[in-house]
């Protein structure tokens, strides 16, 4: 399944629930960006790119942004913009490969939460980043995350519990082949007292951050900051 139909038809469902409390995870990303200096200071857009259900998109806003929310899923884009509410929000139903969709004078633009390990191949990454440092002016920034997924797990390692309450138990398993992994989301929902299974699979990029760096600074890049938070990779660089 590719992974646009994974999130179609298994996971925006229980994205949201999955993702925790939308509350305190958005503040940890207002706090984040706040601390790094990720705030407005030329005109003031910026795009957002896998937006979600809103953790990245809300918080910029918050810290004075006007934000292109650009995902995939229009479930997760309709869940943003129920918490959107009078923030300069604006949602884009796009894929990020297709640039010109999207493409605005921005001065930041970000791409958090694993976004970028979903792509087809590293090919396509470079593509891409080349194609960002372009649409950005100088000076502009670009904010990643994503987890680094080079060191292969074995055995139960590979069954992680993600998230689980009285009615929902979410558990992901992993399978690592060269460069890649896919990622199995079991989800088991009580209906009627009897719980039902679903799984639904697809596959996710092997790129280490040191990797990632040297892209970055092959498209032009100065690499500012890299940041561990949660086992999340967190890289922030400069046109």
């Amino acid at each position: 399944m590719s992974v646009q139909s994974h999130y179609e038809n298994h996971l925006a469902a229980f994205y949201a629930w999955m993702s925790g409390n939308f509350e305190t995870k958005q503040q940890e990303q207002q706090d984040w960006f706040a601390s790094r200096g990720v705030l407005p200071r030329g005109n003031k857009t910026a795009i957002d790119l896998g937006a979600g259900h809103g953790l990245q998109s809300v918080s910029l806003a918050k810290l004075g942004f006007t934000v292109f929310a650009v995902d995939f899923n229009q479930h997760l884009l309709s869940e943003l913009n129920a918490r959107a509410k009078n923030l300069p929000i604006r949602t884009v139903l796009a894929n990020l490969k297709d640039v010109p969709q999207y493409a605005t004078e921005a001065e930041l633009i970000t791409c958090m939460g694993d976004t970028r390990t979903h792509l087809e191949s590293v090919e396509t990454v470079k593509t891409l980043i080349g194609q960002w440092f372009a649409l950005l002016p100088a000076g502009g920034r670009l904010a990643l995350s994503f987890r680094d997924l080079t060191e292969e797990l074995f055995g139960e390692q590979r069954f992680i519990p993600i998230k689980a309450d009285d009615n929902r138990i979410h558990t992901c398993f992993l399978e690592y082949a060269p460069g890649s992994v896919r990622v199995y989301d079991q989800l088991l929902e009580k209906s009627n007292g009897e719980w039902i299974q679903k799984v639904s699979s697809y596959r996710k990029l092997r790129m280490g951050a040191d990797f990632v760096k040297e892209m970055l600074t092959g498209a032009g890049f100065r690499v500012m900051q890299h940041d561990v938070i949660a086992r999340m990779q967190y890289l922030l660089a400069e046109k």
